[in-house]
């Protein structure tokens, strides 16, 4: 058998070849131990950091640049809960001169006897992905913006022709440019979805919060989209609490979560099916639940649900219009908002999902531009 480390001094040389930065820590978050990748990350000199509370030492800020609170980090989490932690948003990590870094971090508890006694954390820069993931956004917004031009050009060409604008067509060339007209649809779909997209990511979205009484939007939605639910003969339930004060929020971005939300739905439930929306309070959040009982997500492909360009193979098969890209949009939108979003659902039996919205309501962002402008 392979010889096995046998003293402290092994064992440091083993965290000492590992290429991320590596702190440990005991159970009161404060700092035991610092590989040299992490010291020379952090600027941070080993027996300096040594002693010092981590989250001091590592200081973290969202990626709208606000300071992350302590009890808000994945390390407390981790040794209060004893679970492991995963930052899947790229937060910024701030080096001892003050200077920051988009950084990957994973918070494990270390066990002892089936107690928690500290923490392992792992980091790394992640500066050059994040590069290239601000060059991938600027390339799909330049993209979608020379896309859109002649695809409009084309819808409004074609709109022309089903109108008779250019004399009357018979039912074949009616059947032909109606076909071409959908797809066109759907591709302006697509470019839109893009479009936005690269605005959410690339911190862009202009935030106008105000006073939005949410059982009205609804009801301006649901009108929207009541001829859809009535070519599907599908049944809409909507209960919202009758004590719901108006809510501070931008309602252009908020309603594009319900939208694509309910729009699923109806998509995704067979003729004669129910969809339920249901608003609630909870604690210091206002709850939104979309539920319907169509063809559900399978199982092992529920982790991939917010995605871009995900959609279920049982989906595909039944529904071949759709660009994956709704779930992403309206997940990134929740989430900026301080929001959350979750589901649950089982194949052949529907699907119910969840976001919150803080009742303190959206910051105020300045930007460039709006949602779909």
């Amino acid at each position: 058998m392979p010889q096995q480390p046998k003293t402290m001094i092994e064992y440091q040389a083993v965290l000492e070849s590992i290429g991320d930065g590596i702190i440990v820590t005991d159970k009161n978050a404060r700092i035991i131990y610092i590989n040299e990748v992490a010291s020379k990350m952090l600027l941070w000199r080993a027996d300096e950091a040594v002693g010092r509370d981590m989250v001091d030492v590592v200081p973290a800020a969202d990626p709208h640049g606000n300071m992350i609170p302590k009890q808000n980090r994945s390390l407390y989490a981790a040794i209060k809960t004893g679970a492991s932690f995963t930052n899947h948003i790229a937060n910024y990590y701030i080096r001892r001169d003050g200077t920051k870094f988009p950084g990957a971090i994973t918070t494990s508890p270390v066990l002892f006897n089936n107690e928690i006694i500290g923490a392992v954390v792992s980091f790394r820069d992640i500066t050059r992905n994040a590069e290239i993931d601000r060059m991938k956004t600027e390339f799909l917004s330049l993209a979608s913006h020379q896309l859109r031009t002649p695809l409009s050009a084309m819808k409004w060409f074609l709109e022309m022709l089903l109108d008779g604008d250019a004399g009357s067509l018979n039912k074949e060339q009616a059947e032909f440019v109606g076909n071409v007209n959908e797809s066109n649809n759907r591709m302006i779909d697509l470019v839109n979805d893009l479009l936005n997209i690269t605005r959410i990511e690339s911190d862009r979205i202009i935030v106008d919060p105000k006073p939005t009484n949410l059982s009205k939007l609804i009801d301006e939605i649901i009108v929207e989209l009541k001829p859809k639910f009535e070519a599907n003969k599908q049944k809409v339930i909507v209960s919202c609490n009758p004590t719901l004060a108006d809510i501070n929020i931008d309602a252009n971005l908020i309603r594009a979560v319900y939208l694509n939300l309910l729009s699923n739905a109806i998509k995704y439930t067979p003729s004669g099916g129910e969809v339920m929306v249901v608003v609630s309070n909870k604690g210091g959040e206002i709850v939104s639940q979309i539920a319907d009982n169509g063809l559900g997500i399978p199982k092992d492909e529920q982790s991939k649900v917010f995605n871009r360009f995900f959609r279920a193979k049982n989906i595909v098969k039944k529904v071949v219009d759709g660009t994956g890209l709704g779930l992403y949009l309206a997940k990134a939108i929740v989430d900026s908002s301080g929001g959350k979003m979750w589901f649950e659902s089982e194949e052949g039996r529907g699907t119910t999902f969840w976001f919150t919205i803080p009742k303190a309501g959206m910051k105020a962002k300045e930007g460039q531009v709006t949602l779909g402008s």
